[in-house]
């Protein structure tokens, strides 16, 4: 019995360690998850560091969200023993382990018979793109919306939902190889960034992921009275927004972190939306590809391999559990 601990603030790849038969104490309110899979995301980077709004409390298990199984559950929670469930609220607990001890109200349950790996990304991505396309603008039927990072998890999610929901995209990629992929998933239209990119459509509503320059793109496309929502920087820039669209354009600018909308929001409200995104995930409406997989005694390898420049697919944990 394994987790993948954090000692120190600073490079996961050099402060993550295996840490053997932990401390797997269950308490009223709490449930033992034996572990399917879990992804490597961005966010663990960002909290083995301390630059996320949750600042671990050393030593810190690594990992934001999963899919796994309820072993044992405490007094008040006894019903959700032998359920199957997602791990919410990105890390209030980390999931990185064979096993791994979680409050039950930072769970939600899923459906047997659906693929555990795409059901482990589900309550990140999926949920941003949903907040993204349903919590700021009531978009119409055939209407636009626009996005950049396309290629990732969020950018996938919002493609599909948005095709789902007869809203049509135009995502901006930073490599020309993966437009035919995204194409192919749904999307209305393709751009490769770059010093000639050129946006014809003027919606109402877009998504920066990307910060810095990313920001003035999008905004300077947007119809007057629009609203940019930023859910993410991965340049490590706060976005760039022109002064024409904000000043004489009415730009509307929001920010989005689920950790926000979980908190705010009733646990109905949560289970219903995480149960319509699952079923879309069963369905086949959400895919995001896995590029590879990892048994945990291989964190040093599939830290590495989530890092690298290039890659076409999550990265993955798989436990035995």
């Amino acid at each position: 019995m394994s987790q993948l601990v954090i000692s120190a603030l600073g490079d996961p790849t050099h402060t993550a360690g295996l840490v053997k038969d932990p401390d797997l104490t269950v308490g009223p309110d709490d449930v033992l998850v034996a572990m399917e899979a879990a992804p490597i995301n961005p966010v663990e980077t960002l909290f083995a560091n301390g630059w996320y709004p949750i600042q671990p409390q050393l030593p810190a298990v690594l990992g934001a969200e999963g899919v796994g199984r309820v072993v044992r559950a405490g007094e008040n929670a006894a019903a959700l023993t032998g359920k199957r469930v997602v791990v919410i609220s990105p890390y209030r607990q980390g999931v990185f382990g064979d096993q791994v001890v979680v409050p039950a109200g930072n769970t939600v349950t899923v459906p047997e018979g659906v693929d555990g790996h795409q059901l482990s990304m589900l309550s990140i991505n999926p949920l941003t793109a949903y907040l993204l396309l349903n919590d700021y603008v009531t978009l119409r039927p055939g209407e636009w919306v626009a996005q950049n990072l396309g290629n990732s998890g969020v950018g996938r999610s919002v493609i599909a939902l948005a095709k789902h929901a007869g809203v049509r995209t135009l995502s901006i990629v930073r490599r020309a190889e993966v437009a035919d992929e995204l194409r192919a998933l749904g999307a209305d239209d393709v751009l490769v960034d770059g010093p000639d990119l050129s946006i014809a459509e003027r919606p109402r509503l877009a998504f920066d992921g990307v910060g810095g320059p990313g920001g003035d793109v999008l905004a300077g496309a947007l119809a007057p009275g629009g609203t940019l929502v930023s859910y993410s920087a991965v340049t490590g820039e706060s976005p760039r927004l022109p002064l024409g669209p904000l000043v004489f354009g009415g730009l509307a600018h929001r920010g989005l972190w689920i950790g926000n909308w979980l908190a705010a929001t009733p646990r109905a409200e949560i289970e219903r939306v995480y149960a319509e995104l699952a079923g879309l995930v069963a369905d086949g409406t959400l895919y995001v590809p896995v590029e590879a997989t990892y048994p945990l005694d291989q964190y040093e390898r599939a830290l590495e391999h989530a890092n690298r420049p290039g890659r076409t697919g999550k990265i993955l944990f798989t436990f035995e559990g």
